[in-house]
C-alpha cells in the first residue's frame, strides 16, 4: 500500500485596526464580526499590497503581477475601484488602502501579520470576546450618517479620478 504525504498549509492573515484580511477565505472580517467577501481579483490585489505593506506599487506593476491573462487593463482599474470602495465601513475608511497620487497604491503596515493554522484551534468564548473587544472601535452615533455619506463620496471621487487618468492615458497614446 502506497503512503501519501500531505502538507499542512498556513495562511497569512493581516490585522488592521477594525478589520482583518484573510486571503485564503477572500474575506474582510470587520470588528462587528460581519464579513465582506472579495472577488478573486480583489483578493490577489490586496494580498500583494499587504505583502508589500508600506510600499507604493504602480497600477501597471499590480496589473502585470496579479491580473489573469484574459483581463484587460480597464477591468483591472474597475477591480481597484471596487477594492477601494470596500475599504470603507459605515462611511469610514477602515482598511488603510490608498491611492498615492499618480504613483500607485499602498496599504499601510498592518498592526499584526500572522499565520493561520488549519484546522483552526479551539477558541474559548472568553478569548473570542477579548479579540472582538480589541478590534471594536468606539461608536459615535451622531457622526455615523454624515461620515457614511462622506466615505461613499470619497470612494466615488477616487474612482472617478482613476477613470479620468485612465481615459487621459488612453487618449494620449
Amino acid at each position: 500500500m502506497e503512503k501519501q504525504m500531505t502538507t499542512k498549509v498556513n495562511s497569512r492573515c493581516y490585522r488592521f485596526s477594525g478589520v482583518v484580511f484573510e486571503p485564503e477565505s477572500r474575506s474582510l472580517i470587520w470588528s462587528d464580526s460581519s464579513v465582506t467577501t472579495l472577488s478573486y481579483e480583489e483578493c490577489r490585489l490586496l494580498e500583494m499590497l499587504c505583502h508589500h505593506a508600506g510600499e507604493v506599487i504602480s497600477s501597471r506593476v499590480l496589473f502585470a503581477s496579479t491580473t489573469l491573462s484574459d483581463s484587460s487593463y480597464s477591468q483591472h482599474q474597475n477591480t481597484l475601484c471596487s477594492l477601494l470602495g470596500k475599504s470603507y465601513r459605515d462611511g469610514e475608511k477602515v482598511l488603510p488602502l490608498d491611492m498615492v497620487g499618480d504613483f500607485g497604491y499602498r496599504v499601510s503596515l498592518p498592526q499584526r501579520t500572522y499565520q493561520k493554522s488549519h484546522p483552526p484551534a479551539a477558541v474559548s468564548d472568553e478569548q473570542a470576546e477579548a479579540v472582538d473587544l480589541a478590534l471594536s472601535p468606539p461608536v459615535v452615533e451622531e457622526q455615523k450618517e454624515s461620515s457614511h455619506i462622506l466615505g461613499k463620496a470619497s470612494a466615488l471621487l477616487i474612482c472617478l479620478g482613476v477613470f479620468g487618468f485612465l481615459l487621459y492615458t488612453l487618449h494620449t497614446i
